[in-house]
Order: structure tokens, then C-alpha cells, then sequence
């Protein structure tokens, strides 16, 4: 675990208000890859009593962003493609993320969010937009 990238990027971790609001914690990140989870509580269930595919997504979002951040630029979600697995009843769901390819300008971010038991429930292959300046866009 690297707590030294954990901690130069505390600041962005903890005002990540919409990671907070959907229970979403980072516990690992290295220069390529994050570790986080989610604690399933009755706000991201949905109507079965079952993890909400958009709690899937929120959890798989968050970890592949601090991913794409491991370069020190600043990264959003550019695209996503999904694949919901399988479900859970489990009260928390892990999610791990790494890059596939970075560039200057994009970068490929695979993460997927399994139980406890490793059971893989949901696959994420995000593209991140570098967004602090170090691209420069055409009008």
C-alpha cells in the first residue's frame, strides 16, 4: 500500500463530496492502480434490496479516477463501458482499479468490484480526459 500517495491526495479524497454521499472509501493507490470499497447501505439498494447497479458504477468510478490521478494530472470520466456480472446481498463490495494505456491526453482505466469472496460482480473500462491544462484543446 502506498500511504505516501494516499496521503498527498487526502485533500481530494475527502472533498470528493459524491464519493462520501455514496459511502465510497479509497484504500490503496499507487502511481497505476487503487484499492477501494463501498459500505451497501439502504440509500444505494435498490427496490429488491439488492446494490444498486449505480452504486457498482460509483464505486468503480471513484477508484479508476484516483487511478487515472496516480501521474499527478488532473483526469474526469470521458467514457464508461459496463458490464453488471452478478448481484450481491453483502453489506460491502470492493472495487480494484489499474491502467490499461495513459497518454497525454486519455487514459485507460479498467476496474472491477467483486464480494468478499473475490466473486467479480461488476467490469468498468473507463477513458479519463486530462483536464489540468497540460492538454491543449482546439477551437
Amino acid at each position: 500500500m502506498s500511504k505516501e500517495k494516499l496521503e498527498a491526495n487526502r485533500e481530494l479524497i475527502v472533498n470528493n463530496r459524491f464519493a462520501l454521499h455514496n459511502h465510497v472509501v479509497v484504500t490503496d493507490l499507487e502511481d497505476h492502480a487503487a484499492e477501494g470499497y463501498l459500505d451497501v447501505e439502504d440509500d444505494v439498494t435498490n427496490a429488491y434490496g439488492m446494490v444498486h447497479g449505480g452504486a457498482f458504477y460509483a464505486l468503480a468510478d471513484v477508484i479508476a479516477g484516483m487511478t487515472a490521478r496516480g501521474d499527478g494530472h488532473a483526469w474526469v470520466t470521458q467514457t464508461a463501458d459496463l458490464h453488471y456480472l452478478s448481484t450481491t446481498k453483502e453489506k460491502r463490495i470492493y472495487g480494484k482499479s489499474r491502467v490499461i494505456r495513459r497518454g497525454r491526453a486519455t487514459a485507460i482505466i479498467e476496474a472491477a468490484v467483486t464480494d468478499a469472496a473475490g466473486k467479480e460482480l461488476f467490469l468498468a473500462t473507463f477513458t479519463f480526459y486530462c483536464v489540468d491544462g497540460r492538454v491543449s484543446i482546439r477551437s
